[in-house]
């Protein structure tokens, strides 16, 4: 059985492999091909929880196991470590281990850039990215990865902060990468991306119909880092509808009518009309981690 440790499974996971897997995986988990249930969570000491997340298809049976521990950012350690176990459906044999915190991060920001090259037909020119952390960090270098030429507006919560994340991407080699205002990195921006945990909206009330909006970083009820004035009045687009149901904060307060939410899946063979101005909010799913499975082990 193969063990990769992180860097090892980031070089598995190349993004122009990997999107066209995850699209290719919300086929199959429509179709019924993907199977999964719904995640189990175990409280741990000091606030933490350990999460469970099974995933199968015909050729593999996939299991991520995360431990968060938020005690362990006073120790100088990680908060959040995991492993993706994969196995042969067949017969059980265990195949491979691969670092879960790289599965998730580089899925997360798989399924955010097929977003948005499925609602808008094309690459962007330019992305105004809300946050400094570690989601925002690999969508940045997801973009730089997928399309070079993009324009991409940093906004912190200072402009001091701004401007050093915008510096650290800079010497990771994305080019074309600046710090601006919020105000000034929405103006004209073909994307508005929030990578956040924050609680509140961290987009304006206004936001120009010609922007796609798109959402990330909350993935619980109580989160919500999209202003309720810009989800009632998108064309709403997620990359799990059933997810989304108990997960997006962003969707659930807002009091959405979920007849008007549609999955991503939809879009990929033109099931639904895409309707300006759109919206895309993602909740993350045990099948995109297996989309990148499929992709380590070449399937």
């Amino acid at each position: 059985m193969q063990i990769h440790e992180a860097q090892a499974t980031a070089a598995l996971l190349p993004f122009d492999r990997l999107i066209p897997a995850v699209a290719q995986a919300m086929r199959d988990l429509r179709d019924g091909r993907i199977h999964a249930s719904p995640r189990t969570v175990l409280p741990l000491p000091e606030g933490g929880s350990y999460l469970a997340m099974p995933c199968t298809d015909q050729r593999y049976a996939v299991t991520k196991l995360v431990a968060v521990t938020p005690a362990n950012r006073a120790l100088g350690q990680p908060t959040i470590q995991g492993r993706v176990i994969v196995s042969e459906a067949a017969s059980g044999t265990p195949l491979m281990i691969l670092d879960g915190s790289v599965i998730t991060a580089r899925r997360t920001a798989a399924v955010t850039l097929l977003g948005i090259e499925t609602l808008l037909g094309q690459a962007p020119a330019s992305v105004a990215l809300v946050g400094t952390g570690s989601q925002a960090r690999m969508h940045a270098l997801a973009m730089r990865e997928r399309w070079p030429g993009v324009e991409l507006r940093c906004v912190g919560r200072s402009n001091t902060q701004s401007k050093l994340f915008a510096a650290s991407l800079s010497e990771q080699g994305v080019s074309n990468v600046l710090a601006f205002p919020l105000e000034q990195a929405l103006d004209g921006a073909t994307v508005a991306v929030a990578a956040t945990t924050s609680l509140n909206a961290v987009l304006p009330q206004e936001v120009a119909a010609d922007t796609l909006i798109v959402g990330l970083g909350s993935f619980t009820p109580q989160m919500a880092e999209l202003p309720a004035t810009q989800v009632r009045s998108r064309q709403l687009w997620v990359d799990d509808l059933e997810g989304a149901r108990h997960e997006a904060g962003d969707l659930l307060q807002a009091g959405v009518d979920w007849s008007r939410v549609h999955p991503l899946a939809e879009a990929l063979d033109g099931q639904t009309a895409l309707r300006r101005p759109l919206l895309f909010k993602t909740v993350g799913h045990a099948a995109w981690d297996l989309a990148a499975v499929r992709v380590a082990l070449g399937a």
